[in-house]
């Protein structure tokens, strides 16, 4: 008998902090029978839809009151169109959340007039890293070893397609030139366009989200018409950037400079380089809660969010598809990723709009 009443005591000590927390959440947001709206700003296609329509069927499951979720696309401008209206519209209430993208961080860092959101003040919960990948074509007299395949290249003059100078091409762009290659650019492609260019041969150069590695890129690896030339790395939680573990083969592009310049990064064009890692590869993805919204409703949607990606449904194999093996940030991590992504100096926003201006003649 004592040690049955032992046990309920010890199951009642176990239970208790759960339904504490059950109930702090229900206190700081409610939404039984409610319709939460998040705003995706691009295309209904494109990977950050795919990633949200992937991620909210958990998540409405795990919010207090199991809300449904609607997701508004609205395309334009790089994401500024769809995150002006959400900062316009949306209330401190939780009833409305976003999912934010490389375009709304460059767009907002390189002071684009259009741009009516005070980005640093939103509130992440989420954060989905994604790793980049730059290839080139193997039959510029390329061979199986990255860096004598970069040297290669810096004595040609490889064509690269792809949508713009300020797009999300942006940190490739940076990336290649660093290295001393110095392509033929064609702009005004989207990635899927650029691609199939370049398995035609029309560009010899090009660049890729991790996420199209398995179905799109590895294949022309495989059948020897592309070979890979560096990955961004993987920044770990030490603060230490690391082979990207899709692919820990092949190496960074930290290493490659190193290699082919014989001396580290360094300067401003390191924290150049940085700033646009921690945005394309740290926060590739977020969801963000609006301007103002209490501490305690960011938390209930973090929490939600924790449960939701430990789900069955978001740690099968087919989630990982999409989110590939990046370790997904909530919390108070999410936002160190944010702040790191957000931190852009007036000295590092001058380097960047000079090398815009002497490399692509960007006012």
């Amino acid at each position: 008998m004592k040690a049955k009443t032992r046990f309920i005591a010890l199951m009642a000590g176990a239970l208790l902090p759960a339904l504490a927390a059950t109930g702090a959440s229900s206190q700081a947001l409610d939404l039984s029978g409610e319709r939460v709206t998040m705003i995706v700003p691009y295309g209904e296609g494109g990977g950050s839809t795919i990633h949200a329509r992937l991620l909210t069927p958990a998540l409405e499951k795990a919010l207090p009151g199991e809300p449904t979720i609607l997701i508004r696309n609205i395309d334009g401008g790089g994401s500024v169109r769809g995150i002006n209206e959400f900062h316009k519209i949306a209330k401190p209430d939780g009833r409305t959340i976003a999912s934010i993208g490389t375009g709304t961080f460059f767009q907002y860092l390189l002071e684009d007039p259009a741009v009516a959101y005070p980005l640093p003040e939103f509130k992440p919960f989420l954060t989905s890293p994604f790793g980049l990948l730059v290839y080139a074509r193997k039959d510029q007299g390329l061979g199986d070893d990255p860096i004598e395949n970069v040297k290669t290249l810096r004595e040609l003059q490889p064509v690269y397609g792809g949508a713009n100078a300020t797009s999300s091409d942006l940190p490739a762009l940076l990336s290649i030139d660093l290295l001393g290659i110095k392509p033929n650019y064609v702009f005004g492609l989207s990635n899927a366009e650029s691609r199939s260019g370049f398995e035609r041969g029309e560009f010899t150069l090009n660049y890729d989200n991790m996420a199209s590695w398995a179905e799109a890129v590895k294949p022309m690896v495989d059948e020897g018409t592309a070979v890979p030339l560096f990955t961004f790395g993987f920044e770990t939680e030490n603060g230490e950037i690391v082979r990207d573990p899709m692919l820990p083969e092949i190496p960074t592009f930290l290493e490659v400079y190193k290699a082919v310049h014989g001396e580290p990064l360094t300067g401003p064009a390191y924290d150049v380089w940085k700033a646009l890692f921690n945005i394309r590869v740290m926060g590739s993805k977020m969801f963000v809660l609006p301007v103002g919204t209490p501490q305690e409703i960011v938390d209930v949607y973090s929490d939600a969010m924790k449960q939701a990606l430990a789900s069955e449904a978001l740690q099968s194999d087919q989630a990982k598809l999409v989110l590939g093996d990046y370790p997904q940030s909530t919390g108070k991590a999410s936002q160190v990723i944010f702040e790191g992504a957000t931190k852009f100096g007036a000295e590092q926003r001058q380097w960047l709009k000079n090398w815009l201006k002497e490399t692509h003649q960007v006012q």
